[in-house]
């Protein structure tokens, strides 16, 4: 397992029975206080922000890093269906 795919089953724990019409920033207080103490490190950070910003694109939220086309070329289905 990846430290994104482990960051991905961090996000999902607590967002799963999570409301579809929840505002946006209220998900994201929700995700941001799931992140766990490994988020220090360089690599595990990275990987967290992804999988972070993987969940929170099917909700509305707008990365600032990059374009959508090449941000769903990197995406790894790990929210795909779960949702």
């Amino acid at each position: 397992m990846t430290w994104r795919e482990d960051a991905a089953e961090i996000i999902a724990d607590p967002t799963r029975d999570l409301p579809k019409d929840m505002p946006l920033a209220e998900r994201t207080k929700i995700v941001d206080a799931a992140r766990p103490f490994w988020v220090g490190c360089s690599w595990p950070r990275k990987a967290w922000q992804a999988a972070r910003r993987d969940y929170l694109v099917n909700f509305g939220y707008r990365p600032r890093t990059k374009a959508q086309v090449e941000r769903e070329a990197a995406a790894l289905p790990l929210f795909d269906g779960e949702l």
